[in-house]
C-alpha cells in the first residue's frame, strides 16, 4: 500500500511539473510576452559580442583606469572598514575626487574575482553599456516606434565613444546608462499625445524613480548627474508651454527623494572626513571644474570640432537624417512623433549648451549625447524609407561617405605610418589596422546596394554589422599592442623585483595610480604643498632623494627629469617605451649595483663599476651616473 501512494505521488509530480512546463511554453508564445523578451536577448546578445570580446586581453591605462581600480582596490584591504567605503582612498589618503557608486562595483566584482584585475575594473563599464542599448531601444519604442527601436539601438551600440567607454574603466557609461533610464522613467510616466485621457496614469511613480536614477547618477559623478538629464527634461516642458507636464513632475517631492539618497551616503561620509572633505568634493572638483577650468582647459568649440569623431561613423548620416526626421515631423507639430523630434532636439541642445560652457572640457561628456543622437538619426532613416525616392540622392551620397572614409583609411594608413618615429608602432600593426577598417569597408558597400534598392534600414543594419565586428577583432588584436606604451605593468614589474618591501619609493610629479595598482605598494607623495594639480614639490623631491638611512627608488617622468638642476645624484636603471610623457626608474648606487646585477647573463656583482658598465641610457648621466 505504501508502495502503491508512493508511485501515484511520483505519477502526480511529473503530471505537475509537465502542466508547468506547457504552461510556461503558452506564456512563451504569447506574443505580448515573447515581444518583450525576444528585443532583450537579441539585444543583449549583440552588445555583448560587441563590448565583451578582449575585457581582460590589455592592461589599465592612465588617467582613469588604473586609478579607479585602485580606489576599489584599497576598499578591500584588511582590515576592511566601512568608512573605507564611504570615504575613498588612493595610495592611502584620502580621495576626493568623485563620490563612490562606480568604485562600489568594482569593488564587488573585485570581491568575487578573489581581487580587483583588469576584468573587475572594467565590468561595471560593460554592463551599463549593456544596459544602455536595452534602455535606447525601449526609450525610442516610447517616443516612437518599434522599427525605429531596432535602428536605434545599434547605432548608439556602435558609435565610436560607446563602443570605446562601454569596455574600458571610467564612470562615464555607468553615467551614461542611470541618466538614460532616468529619462525613460520620465518619458514612461508621461503621455506624447495631449488629448490622452491616461495622461497622468502612473506618472507618479515613474517621476519618482526619474529622481531616484537621478540620485544614483549623482552619486557616480557628482551633481552632473541629475542637472543634464534635468535641463533636458525642464527645458522641453517649458519649450513646448507644458504646465501640466510640469505639475506631474513633482520637483519638490522628487528633489527631496534625490537629496535623501545622496545623503544617505554624504551625511556619514562628512562627518567621517569633515569639512575639508566637503569643500573638496563640491567646490575644488565640482564648481572649480566648471567654472575655472582647473582641469582639462579647452576653449568654448572644443566639442564643435570633437562631436563629429565621437558619433563616427553615424555623423555622416545624421545631417540628412537629422534634417528628414524634422522636415516629416514639422507637418505635424501636435502629433506625438513631433514632440518626441523637438524633445531629443532640446535634449541635444541643452546638454551640448551646458558642457561647452564649463572652462574644463573633455571628449567623453560627449557620451551624453549619443543616445539622442542615435534615436533621432533612427527616426530620420526610418521616415526616409516610407517617403523614397524623396530623400534618396541627398541620403545615398550621405551613406556613400561611410565606406568612402574606411577606404581612405586603409589606403592612407602606411602612408601616415612612415612619418611616425621608429618603434612607435608595433611590427605589423599597420596590416592589421587595414584588415579590420576592411571590415567595416565592405559593410558599407553592401549597405550601399541595399540602401540604394529602397532599403535605407539595412545600410544601418550591415554597417552596425560591419562595425561591431572590426571593435571586437580591434579588442582582441590590437589593444594589447598598445601595452608597450599605455601600462605601468612592466616597469612596476621591475621595481617589485629590485626593491626590497622595506625601501621606499616615490612617484614625481604626483603619485600615478598605475604604478601603485600594479606594484601593489604605496608610494611617498611628494605633491605636497602644491595647488596645481599636475605639480610636484621639487624640495620634497630632493629631500627624499637625499635620504640616506636605506635605498630609495624613484620613478619620475622624462620631461621633469630633464629639467631638475642641479641634477640627482641617482642612477637610472630602467625607463618605460613612452617616449613622451613615459616614466624613468632611478635609485641608489648601491640598490642599482644590487639590481642589475640580476639581469640575464650579468654575474652577480656590486659598487660603482656595475653601475658604470650597466648604465641602460645616456638619460642616466643626468640623473647622476657616470656615463
Amino acid at each position: 500500500m505504501t508502495r502503491t501512494r508512493k508511485r501515484f505521488a511520483c505519477g502526480a509530480g511529473r503530471r505537475h511539473l509537465l502542466r508547468g512546463a506547457l504552461h510556461r511554453f503558452s506564456l512563451w508564445q504569447d506574443r505580448s510576452v515573447r515581444g518583450r523578451l525576444l528585443p532583450c536577448l537579441v539585444l543583449t546578445a549583440a552588445a555583448t559580442v560587441v563590448l565583451l570580446p578582449g575585457i581582460g586581453s590589455r592592461d589599465l591605462w592612465n588617467p582613469d583606469e588604473p586609478r579607479y581600480a585602485e580606489v576599489a582596490r584599497e576598499m578591500l584591504l584588511a582590515p576592511l572598514a566601512l568608512e573605507h567605503f564611504l570615504v575613498p582612498r588612493l595610495n592611502g589618503e584620502r580621495y576626493d575626487h568623485k563620490p563612490p557608486l562606480h568604485f562600489w562595483s568594482i569593488a564587488l566584482f573585485g570581491a568575487l574575482r578573489g581581487g580587483v584585475d583588469e576584468v573587475a575594473a572594467r565590468l561595471p563599464s560593460l554592463l551599463a553599456g549593456i544596459g544602455s542599448v536595452l534602455v535606447v531601444f525601449a526609450l525610442a519604442a516610447r517616443l516612437f516606434d518599434r522599427k525605429t527601436a531596432w535602428l536605434a539601438a545599434p547605432v548608439f551600440l556602435t558609435s565610436a565613444l560607446v563602443m570605446w567607454n562601454g569596455r574600458v574603466g571610467q564612470i562615464d557609461m555607468t553615467l551614461t546608462f542611470l541618466e538614460l533610464l532616468a529619462i525613460l522613467f520620465w518619458a514612461r510616466g508621461r503621455s506624447w499625445a495631449r488629448d490622452d485621457p491616461a495622461r497622468r496614469a502612473g506618472g507618479r511613480h515613474a517621476n519618482l524613480l526619474f529622481f531616484a536614477c537621478l540620485a544614483l547618477a549623482t552619486l557616480a559623478k557628482g551633481p552632473v548627474g541629475l542637472i543634464v538629464p534635468l535641463l533636458a527634461v525642464v527645458s522641453h516642458l517649458a519649450l513646448e508651454r507644458d504646465p501640466a507636464g510640469v505639475a506631474e513632475l513633482r520637483l519638490g517631492r522628487g528633489l527631496l527623494l534625490w537629496a535623501a539618497i545622496v545623503l544617505a551616503w554624504f551625511g556619514p561620509a562628512a562627518w567621517i572626513a569633515g569639512k575639508s572633505y566637503v569643500d573638496a568634493l563640491i567646490l575644488d572638483h565640482t564648481v572649480s571644474r566648471y567654472a575655472e577650468a582647473t582641469y582639462h582647459p579647452r576653449p568654448w568649440h572644443y566639442y564643435f570640432r570633437t562631436l563629429p569623431a565621437t558619433f563616427a561613423p553615424w555623423t555622416l548620416l545624421a545631417p540628412v537624417a537629422v534634417y528628414a526626421a524634422f522636415r516629416v515631423s514639422h507637418r505635424e507639430p501636435a502629433g506625438r512623433e513631433a514632440q518626441a523630434v523637438r524633445f531629443l532636439l532640446i535634449w541635444i541642445a541643452s546638454t551640448f549648451v551646458f558642457f561647452s560652457m564649463s572652462g574644463g572640457k573633455r571628449t567623453v561628456y560627449l557620451l551624453a549625447l549619443a543616445a539622442p543622437l542615435a534615436m533621432l538619426v533612427a527616426y530620420g532613416v526610418s521616415t526616409i524609407r516610407e517617403r523614397w525616392p524623396r530623400f534618396r540622392t541627398a541620403f545615398l551620397i550621405s551613406a556613400a561617405t561611410v565606406p568612402l572614409l574606411f577606404g581612405v583609411l586603409v589606403a592612407a594608413a602606411p602612408f601616415a605610418a612612415r612619418d611616425l618615429p621608429d618603434g612607435s608602432i608595433p611590427e605589423g600593426a599597420i596590416a592589421s589596422l587595414q584588415a579590420v577598417a576592411a571590415i567595416p569597408l565592405a559593410a558599407g558597400l553592401i549597405g550601399l546596394c541595399l540602401a540604394a534598392r529602397r532599403r535605407p534600414d539595412l545600410l544601418i543594419a550591415c554597417l552596425a554589422t560591419g562595425l561591431g565586428l572590426a571593435m571586437s577583432v580591434t579588442a582582441v588584436r590590437l589593444l594589447p599592442l598598445g601595452d608597450a606604451f599605455k601600462s605601468a605593468r612592466a616597469l612596476s614589474g621591475e621595481l617589485v623585483q629590485w626593491a626590497k618591501p622595506d625601501e621606499p619609493y616615490a612617484i614625481y610629479p604626483v603619485p600615478d595610480a598605475a604604478f601603485v595598482f600594479y606594484t601593489r605598494r604605496f608610494a611617498v607623495d611628494l605633491h605636497g604643498g602644491v595647488l596645481a594639480h599636475d605639480e610636484g614639490d621639487e624640495q620634497a623631491l630632493r629631500r627624499f632623494a637625499a635620504r640616506t638611512d636605506r635605498p630609495v627608488w624613484l620613478l619620475i617622468e622624462r620631461d621633469n627629469l630633464a629639467a631638475l638642476e642641479p641634477p640627482l645624484d641617482l642612477v637610472e636603471v630602467a625607463r618605460d617605451h613612452d617616449l613622451l610623457q613615459g616614466h624613468v626608474l632611478l635609485t641608489t648606487r648601491e640598490a642599482a649595483a644590487r639590481a642589475l646585477s640580476t639581469l640575464p647573463g650579468r654575474p652577480a656583482v656590486a659598487g660603482d663599476d656595475a653601475v658604470e658598465h650597466a648604465a641602460p641610457a645616456p638619460r642616466a648621466a643626468a640623473s647622476g651616473a657616470e656615463p
